[in-house]
């Protein structure tokens, strides 16, 4: 098993998007949460795996096992690690399973991994789109909400808002079109002030 970072230095991430995460709605859907279950989870780039883990679950846990590289980079380290699963009552019948965080007990589902597999307050860093300036994170929301309408994801701004889709009722259509019009406006207010520009000076921008 290739393990993480096996095979280079450790790297010390700068936003979850560059840790491996594993998810309980994965692991549900591909039915690894039933006891005695076991399997590889792995993960690739560009056609090429980036890392792998191992995977078993007992009922009440599941157990990783992977390799991470040492401090110094010239070895690997073998990492087998518990991960409680806590499970709550669902207010109309049934209950939810959860990852308790083996660094705080916290209930979360979804875990990262840097050298162990923690929740996101223990890893401590942030998602990528944090770190987006305002106004590219305002635009990727507009796209979106136009994408949803039929409308290509990464369109100018200057393109028509997309037409009401033929099923979609009418209050719907209007609700999605004020929805992008107030995240628009903010856009444009950001990016002039990050650009020292007037709102006419974007229009090239965008």
């Amino acid at each position: 098993m290739g393990g993480l970072g096996s095979g280079r230095p450790p790297s010390f991430p700068t936003t979850l998007d560059d840790l491996k995460a594993v998810d309980l709605p994965y692991l549900r859907r591909h039915r690894m949460l039933e006891p005695g279950r076991s399997g590889t989870l792995r993960w690739s780039r560009a056609g090429r795996e980036t890392g792998s883990i191992g995977l078993r679950c007992s009922g009440d846990a599941v157990l990783l096992s992977y390799r991470v590289a040492s401090w110094r980079g010239t070895e690997t380290e073998d990492v087998e690690e518990r991960v409680p699963l806590v499970r709550t009552a669902q207010p109309f019948g049934g209950e939810r399973v959860w990852f308790a965080c083996p660094g705080c007990s916290r209930r979360c589902a979804v875990l990262y991994g840097a050298r162990r597999f923690r929740c996101r307050r223990c890893i401590g860093v942030p998602y990528g789109c944090q770190r987006e300036p305002a106004h590219e994170r305002l635009l990727r929301r507009v796209q979106g909400l136009r994408a949803r309408l039929g409308g290509e994801l990464y369109a100018s701004l200057d393109m028509p808002f997309p037409p009401r889709p033929k099923r979609m009722r009418r209050a719907s259509y209007r609700r999605l079109q004020v929805r992008a019009a107030r995240p628009e406006r903010a856009m444009v207010a950001a990016a002039a002030e990050r650009f020292g520009l007037t709102a006419e000076g974007l229009e090239d921008l965008f």
